[in-house]
């Protein structure tokens, strides 16, 4: 492999996962270029905790100046690398082989783009289990259908980009997340190949408490509807409450997982899908779920991407 990588990693307020994630990349089989680490007004220690890495190159930006795809165009931007990894700061690659699994593909000029899979943290709740389980398989896949959703997915939570891709097409800068799906959308139109990778692995999930699950589904339904211009109805919404709740509940009683859960299902779902539909038709039940949160307070949460 002929390819340099570097590794960008944005972060806020990441104090309590940042020093795992560098040393895990630190641990990698091949090394990268350099890390660049892109700072949106951290208050908890985080950059004291980067700046004993003094390999580790730090660029902050005003909070009020945050959208995902501004943050990594800076990273990017700063990145000495042929490939550009991404990784978000609360992710563990799953081995040492994380960065040679995603630089392998690069010898191939058609590929822009590969992300890996993203194993659930061990404590990630049942639901949250179930979810990323799902998602990302065991199979290697390539993707080069701009048509076709499906190959649109892609995630800079565990991802590799050829640079000359990105300077092609940058990260759309507008948009309230997502700005992942869109540059794979956009680049697919430009001929070029994503990749699935699941040997390139990272642990990544959130446990997070009414609130943040609303907030999260509002933002990047908002985003979604800019990028497709979708729409979607109550009915819609309902229907897929209803499937998700009973595949949530199925799940923690076929694994014999906490019991406990199953009475959080219903709301917590009825959050996200909710918080989606807020971009659609207005609606007057939110409130009524986000206040549920002082009832239902979690013991652990991660921060968004």
């Amino acid at each position: 492999m002929s390819n340099t990588i570097s590794v960008v990693i944005r972060t806020k307020n990441e104090a309590k996962d940042i020093g795992k994630c560098l040393e895990l990349i630190k641990n990698q089989s091949g090394q990268p270029l350099d890390i660049i680490l892109v700072d949106s007004g951290s208050t908890d220690g985080t950059l004291e905790i980067v700046k004993q890495w003094q390999d580790v190159k730090i660029i902050e930006m005003p909070a009020s100046e945050f959208t995902f795809g501004r943050s990594l165009n800076i990273g990017f931007e700063a990145a000495k690398g042929d490939v550009i990894a991404s990784i978000s700061a609360h992710a563990f690659p799953c081995d040492e082989y994380w960065l040679e699994n995603n630089l392998k593909h690069f010898d191939n000029p058609d590929v822009a783009g590969v992300y890996g899979k993203q194993v659930p943290h061990l404590d990630a709740w049942p639901p949250v289990q179930r979810e990323y389980l799902s998602f990302y398989g065991e199979q290697l896949r390539t993707q080069t259908g701009p048509d076709n959703s499906r190959d649109h997915i892609f995630s800079n939570a565990n991802s590799a980009i050829r640079r000359h891709c990105w300077e092609k097409r940058k990260f759309d800068e507008q948009l309230t997340g997502s700005e992942d799906m869109e540059w794979a959308w956009a680049i697919l139109k430009l001929g070029y190949k994503i990749i699935y990778e699941p040997a390139a692995g990272a642990y990544h999930s959130h446990n997070e408490p009414l609130n943040k699950i609303f907030k999260r589904s509002y933002r990047e339904a908002l985003a979604l509807k800019q990028i497709y211009n979708n729409e979607r109805s109550l009915g819609d919404v309902l229907m897929s409450w209803l499937r998700i709740t009973k595949a949530d509940m199925k799940f923690i009683l076929k694994n014999k997982l906490d019991y406990r859960r199953l009475k959080r299902v219903p709301i917590n779902r009825l959050a996200a899908q909710s918080g989606g539909l807020k971009n659609y038709i207005s609606i007057n039940f939110s409130k009524t779920i986000i206040s549920k949160q002082s009832k239902h307070k979690s013991k652990s949460s991660n921060s968004p991407n």
